[in-house]
């Protein structure tokens, strides 16, 4: 539950930077990654108290997400008509449909990327402020102002995290982490670039699914264990490499991101 502190810094740095009078939207999104936060706050301390591996159950977790994530999306659909710039012509309730699925598989997403000493802190980092610069390019100054603070604070919670972790995040960090970079996504209308400029927490989440898949129906394994990270520890590779290796990824993918 280290992640408590860096929640809290960013929504405090937010408050300070960013007006709300003018701009709800981006109070939603505090909302939003507060909300996030708590879920995955009670998740961890039920692992805690009751001293066992899992807190909330799969189910739990998961209407709680769509429901904070639909509330945010129609809170967005109601200020302005947001559109994809590839598919303009979609109807709004689809769009409320993709971007609460949006929020909800991102948070998972980089929930399952927190498996190695400074790997979710170090991606989700270069993924903000990725995002910052593509806010900054398409005119929405707030926004760049809030992936610029998250970016900074997740950041300075990687110094006490990287090599050697003396602060854990916990589900608690991981899922804000999460909804916060899918809300800015949906805020300044870039959905899809969320799945480039996130591709690393993309590549996590579908090793799991291909491996699920794969073992239900043909009784085989495609990685040596999921999430993919830890297919590379079974390979023998040195965690701080893995976790550099992927750093790199993610650099590559978000000026990738920022140019196209």
């Amino acid at each position: 539950m280290g992640a408590i502190g860096l929640i809290i810094t960013i929504i405090a740095f937010a408050f300070i930077f960013i007006d709300f009078d003018l701009n709800l939207k981006y109070f939603a999104l505090i909302l939003l990654t507060l909300g996030f936060g708590l879920i995955g706050l009670t998740d961890d301390l039920i692992k805690v108290y009751k001293r066992r591996n899992e807190g909330l159950t799969f189910w739990q977790k998961i209407i709680l997400q769509s429901v904070l994530a639909a509330a945010f999306s129609m809170f967005i659909m109601l200020g302005h008509h947001p559109q994809l710039k590839l598919f303009t012509f979609i109807h709004p309730i689809f769009y409320f449909l993709f971007s609460t699925f949006i929020i909800v598989g991102t948070a998972n997403a980089t929930n399952l990327t927190d498996g190695l000493n400074g790997l979710l802190a170090g991606t989700a980092s270069i993924a903000f402020l990725a995002f910052g610069l593509l806010a900054i390019k398409s005119g929405h100054p707030y926004a760049a102002t809030f992936c610029i603070i998250a970016s900074g604070a997740i950041f300075a919670f990687l110094f006490f995290n990287f090599p050697r972790a003396r602060v854990f995040m916990g589900d608690v960090g991981s899922l804000s982490i999460g909804a916060a970079l899918a809300g800015i996504a949906i805020i300044i209308q870039k959905e899809l670039w969320l799945m480039l400029i996130g591709g690393i927490f993309m590549i996590e989440a579908l090793s799991v699914i291909l491996q699920v898949i794969s073992f239900k129906l043909f009784k085989k394994r495609v990685f040596k264990m999921t999430p993919l990270h830890h297919h590379f520890e079974l390979m023998g590779k040195q965690e701080v490499w893995i976790v550099v290796g992927f750093w790199i990824l993610a650099v590559v993918l978000g000026v990738t991101g920022v140019l196209i």
